[in-house]
């Protein structure tokens, strides 16, 4: 109830309790007239004013208790509000120092020394750690970071051997220095980013301490080294056009669409192994120069391979496809010969086009498996 209406009420309640009293009073004398003179009118008078008295002091003991309470009630009102007030004030004063420190931290990744950009990355996961709503946020900082340019390869100095013979002595020491600086930079640097790395595949593991849950990762374009999201769950991943060096490992789940268009995977291992694709799984156009493992795969969604490349060898193992699949224009260039009776198709899967040479055989119940023929003069 409002202070005012509640004021009003208990004015009210006071007029009638007073109202009450003088009824009552005026009624005991009118009595009192009625009696015999003498001594027992006069203690009929006597008793209607004690009746008075103590009506009113009855009523003015209720309105001052009534007072007392609306005085307590509005203490309490009083204490609650500067509480929440004050609890909104500290929570105001959280959010706005982790709001500046993860400015300060991604403005320490634009520092051109090493030291100072690995102190931001480790700033802004324990940022992340301990503030839940800013992790979409900070991850996508870090995702930012990774997709600035990076030369894949270690500069080597910009002359040939004979131009660097043909300079006198401090020249080539200047430019011995240059390059030496060069390759120094690229190393540091190369260090930076596997840490960044390494704290993104860290906090997307459900197994550990500090998971990061429910969290989207936008790579595109960037270069990624010895790339690994082991064990790790992750929301939705772009990773259109990236380049992953070294070897890759992915497993774990994709909840939502995992989207790989046009990258490149450049030599070494890669693995997607007991990986569960809960979206689609697009690979339109993706190049896999290695060695490419699909193994305990699941695919819940559209897996497209249009005119993938996979120029090493390709093994799919275990692969299960539940939904259309699409391999139009996709190329071999490897052996494939893994493939030949241990990829599953439910009945739930529409089969586009496979690569030449493949066909599905009819398993047990409604499945089937995707089997190779024989080369041709291969007596198969």
């Amino acid at each position: 109830m409002r202070p005012l209406a509640a004021g009003l009420w208990m004015l009210l309640a006071a007029g009638a309790a007073a109202t009450a009293i003088w009824l009552t009073t005026a009624w005991l004398l009118e009595v009192a007239d009625g009696a015999q003179a003498g001594t027992e009118r006069a203690r009929i008078r006597v008793d209607a004013v004690r009746t008075g008295l103590a009506a009113g002091a009855g009523a003015g003991a209720a309105v001052g208790l009534m007072l007392a309470f609306r005085r307590q009630r509005h203490a309490e009102l009083a204490t609650a509000l500067n509480e929440l007030d004050a609890a909104e004030r500290r929570q105001d004063a959280i959010e706005r120092r982790v709001t500046e420190l993860y400015n300060a931290a991604a403005e320490q990744l634009g520092s051109d020394k090493a030291p100072v950009r690995l102190t931001a990355l480790y700033t802004l996961e324990r940022l992340a750690n301990g503030n839940p709503g800013h992790r979409q946020t900070i991850v996508n900082i870090i995702c930012a970071y990774l997709r600035m340019p990076f030369p894949v390869e270690r500069p080597e100095p910009e002359v040939s051997e004979e131009e660097l013979a043909s300079l006198t002595a401090p020249d080539r020491v200047t430019l011995t220095s240059a390059g030496h600086a060069r390759a120094t930079d690229w190393e540091q640097e190369r260090h930076v980013r596997l840490t960044a790395q390494r704290i993104l595949g860290a906090r997307l593991r459900p197994a550990t301490d500090q998971f990061w849950a429910d969290i989207e990762l936008d790579l595109t374009g960037a270069t990624l080294i010895d790339f690994s999201l082991f064990d790790c769950r992750v929301s939705r991943g772009f990773f259109h056009y990236a380049t992953f060096t070294g070897d890759t490992l992915f497993s774990g789940e994709f909840s939502g669409d995992a989207e790989f268009h046009g990258a490149g995977f450049t030599g070494g291992l890669v693995g997607f192994v007991d990986l569960t694709f809960g979206g689609g799984a697009f690979f339109g156009r993706t190049t896999f120069t290695g060695h490419a493992v699909f193994g305990e795969t699941r695919f819940t969604g559209r897996a497209l391979f249009s005119d993938a490349t996979f120029a090493g060898d390709t093994t799919f193992r275990g692969v299960t496809f539940e939904a259309d699949i699409h391999f139009p224009g996709a190329d071999f260039q490897g052996r494939a010969n893994a493939l030949e009776g241990i990829i599953t198709v439910s009945d739930t899967a529409l089969v586009h086009q496979l690569p030449p040479h493949w066909r599905i055989e009819p398993a047990e119940g409604t499945t089937g498996t995707i089997v190779q023929d024989p080369a041709p003069g291969s007596g198969g």
